[in-house]
């Protein structure tokens, strides 16, 4: 166990309290993955458990839950739902993430959670009433297929179909969040079969669910994608569109990368890369899009050609150019404007192109010579 976790747990006993680890690091554990996250439940209240440590965060007033500092590790710790660890157990999503963890006790199933790990079977114990009470539960569940390859267990494949219009009612932040989860899972066909069967389409529209969108997310082949960037433009791609995002509360940053990648994707199918619309891309964006036709089985350059080309490329960004958008504004005497920028790329372009190396008197020259 975590060092960390194993602290925490000893210092709530040494209280009196009851603690176990539970959740997904104990279900990560048992499938031979790194848990990512530690999660505490307790019979101590949210003002017991802080006052059991120095530097605490009270995070969540409704499910009682505080924010634990070990050293550099964060940990939840949360009082029982309920009044014992049954009922604790009893009231979270799905089987595979109610086992607990002791060090005296080991493993505590009280569920059948670990008969439904070994069968890859995604179950809630009580569906009807866990739908019902949370429908995001319904994503989670989209999110688990994605990610594990588990099927849906048949009682609570029925709760999530009949408790499905709940999730009009779910905040899209908490949506988006296990949305992009989906997306990154390596076993989506299995979940897109799933958001069919529940109809996901009537549910939430903006998620543009085409039967051309169904279709071919459940006949691909088995791809993980690691970034939220990714993952989105492979999705914008296969709608057809960005407008998708629109509806869907990013970040303008992440909308801004996902557009460009979606713009650059598209123009690459009608020619390669020059000097020019390389540096206009950047690194970054010219290998992801590499990556994505490497995906579709399309022709591509490596990853390592891209990088020599980009090296050899006089300047890697503006910066590199020795002339300013401030030296500009000085020599023609004008107030800043758009055609700053426009002067800028131009030289760029121009020092992209070998037209003109990048030294400061040959750029002022042909500064001059173009604008005259």
């Amino acid at each position: 166990m975590n060092k960390h976790v194993e602290q925490c747990l000893q210092k709530l006993h040494e209280k009196g309290f009851e603690a176990y680890l539970i959740g997904g690091a104990v279900r990560d554990h048992l499938l031979g993955l790194e848990p990512k996250d530690f999660d505490i439940t307790t019979n101590a209240s949210p003002e017991q458990i802080e006052a059991c440590f120095q530097k605490t965060t009270r995070i969540n007033e409704r499910f009682q839950t505080v924010l634990v500092y070990q050293s550099n590790r964060q940990i939840e710790v949360s009082t029982f739902k309920g009044d014992t660890l049954l009922d604790d157990v009893e009231a979270r999503d799905f089987t595979i993430n109610s086992l607990a963890y002791s060090h005296e006790e080991g493993v505590i199933d009280l569920v059948n959670g670990t008969t439904d790990l070994s069968n890859h079977c995604i179950r809630s114990y009580r569906p009807d009433a866990t739908m019902q009470s949370d429908p995001l539960r319904i994503f989670r569940a989209a999110r688990f297929i994605s990610t594990f390859g588990f099927e849906v267990e048949e009682a609570t494949l029925q709760a999530c179909q009949t408790y499905a219009n709940g999730l009009r009612n779910v905040a899209k932040e908490r949506i988006v969040t296990e949305w992009i989860g989906l997306l990154k899972g390596r076993y989506k066909q299995k979940a897109f079969s799933f958001l069919e069967a529940i109809r996901l389409e009537e549910v939430l529209p903006f998620f543009t669910l085409s039967p051309f969108v169904y279709h071919v997310f459940k006949s691909n082949k088995s791809i993980s994608w690691d970034s939220d960037v990714r993952a989105l433009t492979e999705y914008c791609l296969i709608a057809g569109t960005v407008d998708v995002l629109t509806a869907l509360p990013f970040s303008n940053q992440i909308k801004k990368q996902v557009k460009q990648l979606y713009r650059l994707y598209h123009n690459r199918l009608n020619q390669h890369w020059t000097n020019w619309t390389l540096y206009q891309a950047g690194l970054s964006s010219a290998i992801e899009v590499e990556k994505i036709r490497e995906d579709r089985e399309m022709e591509c350059e490596t990853t390592e050609n891209i990088k020599s080309r980009f090296r050899e490329l006089p300047i890697q960004s503006k910066s590199d150019l020795q002339l300013t958008g401030k030296d500009l504004i000085e020599m023609e005497n004008k107030k800043p404007g758009p055609w700053v920028k426009r002067a800028l790329e131009q030289l760029e372009k121009a020092v992209i192109e070998r037209v003109v190396p990048n030294e400061r008197d040959a750029l002022i020259h042909y500064y001059k010579r173009e604008s005259e």
